[in-house]
């Protein structure tokens, strides 16, 4: 959104109607004081100081103005020495300028006066000394200025009666006089001094203080020191006045104001709940310290917060990161680097390897960008804001999208959406079309299986369980229905599988899905066997009811568990026939299939005993043997690291096999062989239940997770 409020370009004030700042009562009095002070004897120099942005050049202006209104006589005259490229063009200038700010009508002769005191004095300005007794002992050089002139002190003498009798008293105003090189500044302190100083002919100089006392030790004028130096202004500036320092209140108003109308201008809403700012406002105090650097600050954030969507990005961080960006660029020019201990995930890292979490040193590291200890501190209060996890008792809010996030943090600094992350306005877009009844989700779909680059997909499921989380709220996410539901479950059989360090894409649609069970709204257990039938993986859709109906996990509603529950019931009884086959085919049947998940799975949420007693009854038929049973129960395993990992025999689960096995058999009684653990063929693992598949002497355990 465009307003005209975004062209702030770092323009002065130029009338008293514009003062926001109770600057005008002091303008006028120092106007008096220039008016009261004016004699054509004499030539004054006003000294205006303050810190760069304090607001100088529109004091000058309201100077200026005030002095027009009540002394309507005076002239001012604007002389810009820092514009000039050498010490001749520098007395070109200053003479430019004061013949410009004479009456037209009757200012012709002094004008030509004046031209020729440029003419004569301009050649000699290094031979003239800053400070002394008006020209004594340097009229011989300028009286030798040129053939066919007026000696110096003849035009110098001249042009003084010639102001006089104008009757016009001129201000000559000097800004920024703190820009000049230290010879510059050098050349237009003898102008002030002595080649220009005119009965009734006064200055205004406005300048930053500390920064004119550091050129005036390097200008070669006599001064080792901010002392020395002062001295020698105060030889220069007969009236030293000063911009007020911006008050706290000031500060405070400026501030609200600018963030206030900046958020309506863009149709942005303020968190209220988030109260950070205020939590920081002791180092904002400390370092938005004058009207540019509030105005500044205002600025960048009416550039930058338009081009995100305030969904997509915490407006407080972004806030936050360009206060630091304006006032400490070295550290916020390092974030990026140090992404992985910013967020946390370097110490959880270090948690899960057993190393010491300790990053004090490295916060001290960061924290060395900011050399003064004073900023360094307002530094540390800003950056704890942002990070929490490196202030060693923050509970601050880590969750998304704020910049402490991990996969978060990149947008602000890209200031988009960058290729490698999805706009969350995507997601919840993808999400609210997979809810709607018959919608096929092609937008989600799209999302879990379109991977444009490495690791989009693993993302597109961070956030959508983010938003589902039992554990937290739903953050606004899109209402659970049935038909989401069912979109997911048609995606969780084709999703990679293969085994990471942590969760491949399949694991993570198994906790997707399970978060959404347990927000299950009121549902008919045959609508939702339905939804998940579109899954046709029975073993992966008794993954997702094992996790939705864990006890580790968030309880879900009494109405929804229920429907669970009777899905779970349900499932068993399909999971049972599907065993039942499985074990019929002998060492022929699908390697890759989970025939163990299936036996668990009724264990804890099925009839075990009626499953138990179909099995002996063909067993007792000659349909399949106890061999073949005990092969179901050998675990597979695989190793993490190949793109392709090849599955090993994991284990023998005795205790879930003796929930279903006969009390005898001649297995019990066979001696364990050597077998080859790659080997993962039904026939391979008949062969390593040998010796060790025993009769069932007790229950196995009844809390699996």
């Amino acid at each position: 959104m465009t307003t005209s409020k975004q062209n702030w370009v770092d323009e002065p004030i130029h009338s008293k109607d514009k003062d926001t700042l109770q600057r005008g009562h002091l303008a006028k009095q120092a106007a008096l004081l220039m008016a009261n002070s004016h004699s054509w004897e004499a030539s004054v120099v006003f000294g205006l100081t303050g810190p760069w942005g304090s607001g100088k050049t529109s004091m000058v202006e309201l100077i200026t103005e005030e002095l027009r209104e009540t002394s309507p006589e005076w002239r001012v005259a604007r002389f810009t020495p820092w514009a000039t490229s050498d010490a001749v063009s520098l007395m070109a200038e200053f003479f430019a300028a004061l013949t410009a700010a004479l009456p037209e009508d009757k200012g012709d002769s002094v004008r030509r006066v004046l031209g020729v005191c440029a003419t004569v004095a301009a050649p000699w300005l290094s031979l003239v000394p800053v400070v002394g007794s008006a020209l004594q002992g340097n009229a011989e050089h300028l009286a030798d200025a040129a053939n066919r002139q007026k000696p110096w002190d003849e035009a110098f003498t001249e042009a003084s009666t010639l102001l006089r009798e104008l009757n016009t008293p001129v201000l000559v105003v000097a800004d920024d006089i703190d820009r000049l090189q230290a010879n510059e500044l050098v050349a237009l302190l003898k102008v002030v001094r002595l080649l220009g100083r005119f009965p009734g002919v006064h200055y205004l100089l406005a300048y930053d203080e500390q920064t004119l006392l550091e050129n005036l030790q390097d200008a070669g004028v006599g001064v080792a020191d901010a002392d020395r130096a002062r001295l020698f202004m105060e030889k220069i500036v007969q009236y030293p006045l000063t911009v007020p320092p911006l008050l706290t209140h000031q500060m405070r108003w400026r501030l609200e104001d600018g963030l206030n109308a900046l958020f309506e201008d863009l149709r942005r809403s303020w968190d209220e709940n988030d109260d950070r700012i205020s939590d920081v406002l002791q180092a904002f105090e400390s370092q938005l310290n004058t009207p540019r650097s509030i105005d500044r600050l205002l600025a960048q954030l009416r550039h930058y917060l338009p081009l995100q969507n305030e969904k997509e990005i915490n407006d407080v961080d972004l806030i936050l990161l360009t206060f630091l960006h304006l006032q400490f660029p070295d550290l916020y020019s390092a974030l990026p680097r140090w992404k992985t201990v910013l967020t946390g995930v370097q110490q959880e890292l270090d948690r899960i390897s057993g190393r010491r979490g300790d990053i004090q040193p490295q916060w001290d590291e960061l924290l060395g960008l900011v050399p003064d200890g004073d900023k360094r501190q307002d530094a540390r209060k800003v950056l704890e804001s942002l990070f929490p996890v490196l202030h060693p008792h923050s509970r601050g809010n880590r969750s998304a999208p704020r910049v402490c996030a991990p996969d978060y943090f990149n947008r602000y600094f890209a200031h988009t959406i960058p290729q490698a992350d999805i706009a969350d306005t995507e997601i919840h877009s993808a999400l609210e079309q997979a809810a709607a009844p018959g919608s096929d989700g092609q937008l989600l779909v799209a999302l879990l299986t379109e991977n444009p680059y490495p690791g989009r997909i693993d993302l597109v499921l961070k956030k959508l369980r983010t938003l589902y989380a039992p554990e937290v709220p739903a953050h606004g996410a899109p209402a659970v229905t049935v038909n989401l539901i069912r979109v997911v479950a048609s995606q969780l059989g084709t999703m990679d599988h293969n085994t990471r360090m942590f969760s491949s894409p399949r694991e993570l649609v198994r906790y997707l899905l399970a978060d959404l069970l347990e927000r299950l709204p009121p549902t008919s257990p045959e609508d939702l066997e339905e939804a998940l039938a579109a899954c046709p993986d029975w073993s992966e859709r008794a993954q997702v009811l094992r996790l939705a109906l864990s006890s580790k996990r968030a309880s879900a509603s009494p109405p929804s568990l229920e429907t669970l529950e009777a899905t779970a019931a349900s499932l068993g009884e399909e999971i049972g026939g599907r065993l039942l086959e499985h074990l019929g085919q002998h060492d022929e049947a699908e390697v890759g299939s989970s025939p163990f998940t299936g036996f668990m799975f009724i264990w804890l949420f099925g009839n075990p005993g009626a499953l138990r007693e179909r099995i002996l009854t063909r067993l007792s038929q000659g349909r399949f043997t106890v061999e073949d049973l005990a092969a179901r129960f050998v675990t597979t395993r695989h190793l993490i690291g190949p793109s392709n990992p090849a599955p090993e025999i994991g284990d023998f689960d005795q205790s879930l096999f003796a929930a279903y096995a006969p009390a005898q058999d001649l297995l019990y009684s066979r001696s364990p062989e050597d077998i080859d653990m790659s080997d993962t063929s039904w026939a391979n693992r008949r062969a390593y239940t040998r010796g060790r598949a025993h009769a069932p002497t007790k229950p196995p355990q009844t809390s699996v997770s």
